[in-house]
């Protein structure tokens, strides 16, 4: 055999080599496609919806406690703070009820 004939054969098998890895990737991305696809059906078949009381809180805007007077932005403060902790009782004992667990002493109004 003539030295180039190993030349014409190495680079048949470096293509072939090429060929079947080319092959290998294309069926191997089309397998990946058609995993996608079957996980946006199952995706839509299983959507989430979000719960409405998240829709439904309310943020409030500040009230640029920047170009406040201090004594005024304390007073905001205090106020704010007092608001949330209230509503944070109210919550609380709201859940107790509902769950049917013994209110606190401190939640209690009278006292």
């Amino acid at each position: 055999m003539p030295w180039w004939s190993w030349i014409l054969i190495w680079l048949a098998l470096a293509a072939g080599a090429a060929a079947f890895y080319a092959l290998i990737g294309y069926r191997l991305f089309q397998r990946f496609l058609g995993i996608l696809r079957e996980f946006e059906t199952a995706s839509a078949k299983l959507s989430f919806s979000v719960p409405e009381t998240v829709s439904s809180t309310v943020v409030e805007e500040g009230g640029g406690g920047i170009f406040m007077e201090p004594a005024t932005a304390r007073t905001s403060y205090e106020a704010g703070k007092a608001a949330r902790r209230d509503a944070r009782r109210q919550r609380r004992i709201e859940r107790r009820t509902a769950k049917g667990q013994p209110r606190a002493w401190r939640d209690l109004p009278d006292l």
